[in-house]
């Protein structure tokens, strides 16, 4: 089993590289792999609660762990209390510790 820490600062409205990002998190965390995704900057956009991005939603439903960085949460305006289930508020140093940890980390 391998680590993954994957930070994602886009979003499917405006990059249609983002659907092929969330597909590939879904199929390492299918193979049985440990992988955490952190939110940052537009990546946010489909984590408030209300919207419908069927290949992020999917992402939400499956094994991966996500996170969202709550300075680009703020710069959106999206409170942790507007953030779908599942998808926790947390610091960047949360990627640092994963590279110190020997994880993969991957930035889309």
């Amino acid at each position: 089993m391998e680590h993954f820490f994957f930070i994602q600062s886009r979003e499917p409205l405006t990059d249609n590289r983002a659907t092929a990002d969330y597909e590939l998190i879904n199929n390492l965390a299918a193979a049985g792999n440990q992988v955490t995704v952190m939110l940052v900057q537009n990546g946010v956009i489909p984590a408030r609660r209300g919207s419908i991005i069927k290949s992020f939603d999917k992402l939400c439903d499956g094994k991966a762990w996500i996170l969202a960085d709550p300075f680009s949460l703020a710069q959106r305006q999206i409170a942790s209390d507007e953030l779908k289930a599942g998808i926790e508020s947390s610091a960047l140093d949360r990627a640092v510790k994963a590279m110190l940890a020997g994880h993969k980390v991957i930035w889309h």
